[in-house]
């Protein structure tokens, strides 16, 4: 950007006025009438840069008798012709040659592409409506869930609301369900202080294991479901991980996809949030937190049992991996 200093004393005029970007000057230095001359000539300035710096106008051009023109009616054979538009995403467009018959195979090709991108959309969006669709299907993929299921903390298990538990346990899916179990894997001291109407108090994956899959419960007909839904306080951490670790000792027992039980679920917000809406489907109606301060020595206990049988399932693991690796 070019800049000229005016520079004048009392004995001189104005030396030179150009087109400048940037007018300096000392407004010491400068009397009445010369700040005038510096703003006559400022006002010139500006009028030949707005000559020589009109914006583009960015109106549609109209055809006489037709509608406006969109701005790829300006392509002419590949070649971008000079326009009115001004900032067109169009800013470079490959020109196609001369030749009619390379004209034409470029023209194949570019369609080759577009049919190519076209396909790679598609299988996309056939993929994304496949994994929807998953989320309403069951364990084994051969049903749709009986429940109607919501968002919840972990996105790789299902979860239903409270009010869902309460008409699960007025009996409006007797339709669609032959049996359910609500397993409360909250510790002991948790349960007897209130829990869920019929609820099982299974809080260790031994006792899970013992209770539904040395004798796999199997519904009477292949319409009947069998549901189980998990809880603990806040359905956070022990609930989604015994409902994680049946559905893995599942798997373990049958060829993928079959299931003993495909339908598991967890309660959104556990106990905490089942209790002060349906207080009257709790038995004892109370509420007794995990941290409570009568039951801190509880507490304790049951954490030390639970890390003891953690560890000695996950020891019992490694040793059945080591057996298979040096069997024959």
């Amino acid at each position: 950007m070019a800049v000229f200093l005016i520079c004048r004393n009392h004995h001189q005029h104005l030396t030179k006025c150009s087109p400048a970007q940037l007018l300096c000057s000392t407004p010491s230095a400068l009397d009445h009438g010369n700040r005038k001359k510096d703003a006559i000539c400022s006002s010139s300035t500006n009028k030949e840069n707005e000559n020589t710096l009109k914006p583009r106008n960015l109106k549609f051009q109209k055809r006489s008798g037709g509608p406006y023109m969109s701005p790829l009616s300006l392509l002419n054979k590949g070649n971008l012709v000079e326009s009115e538009y001004l900032g067109s995403p169009i800013t470079a467009i490959p020109k196609l040659d001369k030749n009619p018959e390379l004209e034409e195979d470029q023209a194949e090709e570019i369609s080759d592409e577009l049919t190519e991108f076209f396909l790679e959309d598609q299988e996309e969006a056939k993929v994304l409506e496949e994994d929807s669709k998953q989320e309403y299907l069951t364990g084994d993929f051969s049903q749709v869930c009986a429940l109607p299921t919501v968002s919840g903390r972990h996105q790789d298990l299902k979860y239903i609301n409270p009010e869902t538990v309460a008409a699960l346990l007025s009996g409006k899916f007797q339709g669609l369900i032959e049996k359910f179990y609500i397993i409360d894997c909250r510790y002991p001291y948790e349960y007897l202080g209130g829990h869920i109407q019929g609820a099982l108090n299974l809080y260790s994956q031994e006792e899970l294991y013992n209770f539904f899959l040395k004798t796999p419960v199997v519904p009477l007909g292949t319409q009947r479901r069998i549901i189980i839904v998990f809880h603990c306080e806040f359905s956070s951490e022990r609930g989604p991980r015994m409902c994680r670790c049946l559905r893995e000792q599942d798997r373990a027992l049958n060829q993928y996809p079959a299931l003993y039980y495909p339908e598991l679920y967890v309660l959104n917000g556990g106990y905490r949030d089942f209790f002060p809406e349906y207080t009257e489907l709790c038995e004892p109606q109370g509420y007794c937190p995990m941290r409570h301060q009568d039951h801190t020595a509880d507490l304790l206990r049951c954490r030390s049992q639970s890390k003891a049988v953690e560890g000695e399932r996950q020891l019992q693991k490694q040793i059945a991996l080591l057996v298979k690796d040096v069997s024959p």
